[in-house]
């Protein structure tokens, strides 16, 4: 399944690495979620990723320098308007938001779907019926399933009719660099 891994918030352990590894992958994109580094950390982090993938890469924020350093794209979040062309992509916590949206991106996430695993408290309230007959009937950008993915989850992920995944959680709560490269690798081949 079309699979995409967004980093943690703050620098764990190993994090570079495993982003290096991640991005010579099968994975369709790297999502880069640094909400409290400056536009100078941001920069050196992305400076420590092998640059031949630098397309494979969309930015949380500090939007310019997918421009300016050539990288793949921008990504929004629910509560933000949209002004950017490209690879354009945006967090949604409805299908209603997914279909009121006006700007065209190239796919969304729709989250959280299930409990999710990284934010404490944060739990998804879709009826799985409902949700199947909208994405049956919806026609727009491709949809990723974000919160609370696990592979057991993913024959029900694939029957309700999501276009790929986003993972956070699942990925970076394991400190092994191996070991979360191994998950992905699950999840793509799912």
């Amino acid at each position: 399944m079309k699979t995409i891994v967004i980093t943690p918030e703050t620098q764990v352990k190993g994090e570079i690495e495993t982003c290096n590894r991640l991005l010579k992958s099968n994975i369709e994109r790297l999502h880069i979620r640094k909400p409290f580094a400056s536009e100078e950390s941001m920069t050196d982090y992305l400076k420590a990723l092998d640059q031949n993938h630098w397309d494979k890469i969309s930015l949380h924020s500090h939007h310019h320098l997918v421009d300016e350093l050539g990288l793949g794209g921008k990504h929004f979040k629910s509560n933000q308007e949209v002004l950017a062309t490209g690879l354009v992509s945006k967090s949604f916590h409805s299908f209603a938001e997914i279909e009121a949206e006006t700007a065209p991106l190239s796919y969304g996430f729709l989250s959280p779907i299930y409990k999710s695993i990284s934010k404490v408290c944060y739990a998804g309230e879709f009826d799985y019926t409902i949700l199947k007959s909208a994405l049956s009937q919806y026609s727009g950008m491709m949809i990723y399933a974000l919160g609370g993915i696990e592979i057991s989850r993913m024959a029900e992920i694939q029957d309700l009719g999501f276009d790929g995944i986003a993972l956070l959680g699942t990925i970076w709560s394991e400190e092994d660099t191996s070991i979360r490269i191994q998950k992905t690798e699950a999840f793509i081949n799912a």
